[in-house]
This record gives structure tokens, sequence and C-alpha cells, in this order.
């Protein structure tokens, strides 16, 4: 019995120890999570902090009182308006000295670079460097531009691919992007490392949403009528790993529509088209998404193709906060391929052409982005422009 006591005695003073060891472990990994919380949080405010429009200084003695007011727009956190009216003045302000047009171009560089259109800042540098300018200022111009031309020379690593334009127009399920457009949109999941949480979709569908009002945004400067999109969420889980090389091979679709179909209550690809775009009466574009970092890509129909059938985008993009910037022009680059747009950033003679196109080149952010004329020509907007490459038949 005495025996049986001290058992209890013992086991109650470990179980004491036990716990306030716990509640030790407990109260220091409350300190780390406050001081990695902290940490993310300052990294973060320095991250937004370095990515704000700069104030604008530098206004030249006696200046026109209208730089006051590009400058008062710039400093009150609106560099877009002050943008338009500094293109505004430039253009019908013929009283401008040579050292104002330059400070305007100058706010103008600023902008552009901020944008992450780097061939108008140069040309705004140009500009500049046109007019009868002091000399110390004419330098700091140069040296920017050179920087300019070096970031705008690094971003050409698949320029050499391509001499043509390819024609994917009028092909596939989605032939132009007006209508009615039905998205599928499908997570992949497998039962290793590649799933996707809560907060996770939720930006995914905060990305994409942000795509589509873009297209139709794009669309009103073309004097088109915006499509209208119905937008389906899915998720599919795989029984097997998901890598970007299998994203890539045939087996992928073989093994990942029939789950997918199955979702969705069809028997067939064909069979789900026809009934959920009214036999063809709508668009129908479908992306799949695994939550991954590797290359994304579009299996698109060439209008050379008579019996094109499946069409999707694959993105991998992953879904972290860095790469917010970046997501939607993906998904909005990506789609574009199914509604025939082809790349531009591969074509030889493209390196300073529609640079400000999401085919060519990624901005500092989707908003900056545009559709160029032969994107719009693609994606059955207007008439076919003049580009200075070839352009497939």
């Amino acid at each position: 019995m005495a025996s049986s006591r001290r058992g209890r005695s013992n086991t109650s003073s470990a179980n004491t120890v036990a716990s306030r060891i716990h509640q030790m472990w407990v109260a220091l990994w409350s300190i780390v999570r406050f001081v990695m919380f902290f940490a993310i949080a300052l990294v973060l405010l320095i991250e937004l902090s370095s990515t704000a429009f700069k104030s604008a200084d530098g206004l030249p003695t006696g200046a026109h009182p209208d730089l006051i007011k590009v400058a008062n727009l710039i400093n009150s956190g609106q560099p877009s308006p002050a943008l338009t009216l500094s293109q505004q003045l430039l253009a019908q302000t013929p009283q401008l000295s040579a050292e104002d047009s330059c400070w305007l171009l100058q706010q103008q560089t600023d902008i552009y670079r901020w944008r992450g259109h780097h061939h108008l800042a140069r040309d705004a540098i140009d500009q500049c460097l046109a007019l009868n300018i002091d000399e110390d200022k004419k330098q700091q111009q140069v040296q920017l531009r050179h920087q300019l031309q070096q970031r705008i020379d690094s971003n050409q690593a698949e320029r050499h691919l391509l001499q043509e334009y390819a024609n994917l127009r009028q092909s596939g399920y989605a032939k132009k992007l007006t209508g009615d457009v039905v998205l599928i949109y499908v997570y992949l999941e497998d039962n290793l490392w590649q799933g996707w949480s809560g907060p996770q979709r939720f930006m995914m569908r905060e990305s994409i949403e942000q795509a589509v009002s873009w297209y139709q945004q794009q669309a009103v400067v073309y004097q088109q009528k915006p499509a209208n999109f119905d937008i389906h969420y899915y998720h599919v889980q795989m029984g097997r790993g998901i890598s970007a090389s299998w994203l890539r091979s045939q087996e992928f679709f073989a093994d990942a529509a029939p789950l997918l179909l199955t979702q969705m209550g069809y028997s067939s690809w064909q069979q789900m088209h026809d009934l959920i775009t009214n036999y063809g009466e709508k668009q129908l574009a479908v992306i799949f998404h695994s939550n991954q970092d590797s290359r994304s890509f579009a299996q698109s129909c060439a209008q050379q193709a008579t019996n094109c059938s499946i069409e999707y985008v694959m993105l991998t993009e992953a879904s972290a906060a860095e790469n917010r910037w970046l997501v939607s022009q993906v998904q909005a680059h990506e789609m574009a391929h199914l509604f025939g747009a082809a790349d531009l950033y591969n074509i030889q003679g493209a390196k300073d052409y529609a640079t400000t196109d999401l085919m060519n080149y990624y901005s500092a952010e989707l908003q900056f982005a545009e559709i160029a004329p032969i994107t719009a020509w693609a994606l059955g907007w207007r008439q076919q422009p003049v580009a200075p490459f070839q352009i497939e038949e």
C-alpha cells in the first residue's frame, strides 16, 4: 500500500513538473509567434514603403503654375492623374521652357518606371535629352537611360525564338472574347504536398475576378461590349502526386478530365461543352491551377486545327503573398491564348512593339497592363493592325 501511495505521489509531482514545462513552452511559443508576426509585418511595411510612389521634387525656379498642380497630385499619391495632366501640358502649352518640359518628362519617367513600363520611361528621357537643358542634368538623364536600356535588354531571354505572329484566332472552344463566357476554374490537389487552404483559394478567386474585370475594362477601350463571365469553381483530388512534368504530359488530361466531369455530372468532355455552352452559343474557358512554383502554359488550338476540342490553361503559380502582383497577370495572359491571342515576348520584331501589352511584358500590376491592337485583333475586337513582323495567314 505504501508503495502504491508513493507511486501516486511521484506521479502527481511529475505531472506538476510536466504541466509547468508545458506552460513554459506555450509562453515561449507565444513569444516566438509574436516576434515572427512582428518581423513579417515589418518586412511588409518596408516593402510597401519601397513600392509607394515617391514624392515630386526639384521643381524649377519660377515653374509654370500647372507644374505645381502636377507636383501636388504626385505628392498626394495620385500619379495616374499627374501623368495625364503632364501629357496634356506638354501637348497644349507651347510656352513651357525647356527646363519645365524636362521636369514634366522626368515625372513621367518616374511614373512609367513605377508601373514597370521601361520603354515608355526611356522614351520620356529621350524627349528630355532632345531639349536644351544644362549639361549636369543631361548627364543624369543619360545615366538613367542606360540603366533602363539594361533593364529592357535583360528581359529578352526568348526574343529570338520566332519571327512571325501565330494566328490562333477563331479556333477551339473559345473563339472570341465576346458575349457570354463560361469559365471553369479547377483547383488541383493531391494527398501529398499540393493542396489549397481557404485563404489561398480566396486569393486566387480575387485574382481571377480582377483579371476578368480588367478584360472588361480593356474591351471598352476598343468600343466593345464587355464579355459576361460566369465563373464556376471546382476541386479535383488526384490519386497521385502532382509534378510539373506530369502537368505538361499527355497523361494529365486523361487523368484529370474524368475526375472533373464526375463532379460536374457529365459523361464526356464534348457533352460538358455542348450543355454548358448551350451548344456553342457561349464561349468556354477551362483553367486548372496547381499550387506550386513552375511555369504556367496554355493548351490552345491553332487556327489550322479543324478538330481541336481540348483547350485549357495550366496555372502553376504559387499562392504566396509576394506573388499577388503577378498571379492575376499570369491568369489573364494564359487565358488570352484560349481566345486567340499569341505570345509577343518571343518574337524578334516585337522588342520595342506593344511594350505595355500583357502578351509581351508584365507590368508592376495588372491595372497598368494594356491590350495592344494586335492582341485586340486576335481576341476579335478590331481589324488586323500593321506590325513590324509577319503575321501568320
